[in-house]
């Protein structure tokens, strides 16, 4: 549950448990936002801990970073991305510490019609999806 302290902080924890893993926890997790950012952190007992950060270049375009890290098993994936709205279309896409890219299209056609594509690549494990979707409504 997150909690406003200021009007740009947030702060908030948690209690789980994750049934199927037989596993409890407790979650922190912070939000800071600016008119131009929202930076957020998170942390769990469980050894991940989550630090993203978005930047609002201009009205249309947005870049963002984040940063996984479990301090149990050492794994750390850092990823970049953007998001760019056009007029009748939203374009984003990231690349991550992996070698994995992924870009997601997504286009009005006309009012409560929307085409999807997406793509994925993953040269490391040389495992390639891509799709394609109509959403209605």
């Amino acid at each position: 549950m997150m909690q406003s302290v200021t009007p740009q902080l947030s702060l908030g924890g948690e209690v789980f448990w994750a049934g199927q893993h037989r596993k409890s926890g407790i979650g922190y997790a912070a939000r800071y936002e600016t008119d131009k950012m929202v930076a957020t952190g998170q942390a769990a007992s469980t050894g991940m801990v989550a630090l993203s950060y978005v930047q609002k270049v201009s009205e249309k375009v947005s870049l963002a970073t984040d940063l996984m890290y479990n301090y149990m098993s050492r794994d750390v994936t850092a990823s970049v991305g953007y998001d760019y709205i056009l007029r009748q279309a939203r374009l984003r896409g990231k690349i991550d510490s992996t070698g994995c890219a992924s870009a997601f299209l997504e286009e009005r056609l006309s009012m409560g019609l929307m085409f999807i594509l997406s793509a994925e690549l993953d040269h490391r494990k040389k495992d390639y999806k891509f799709g394609f979707g109509l959403t209605v409504g």
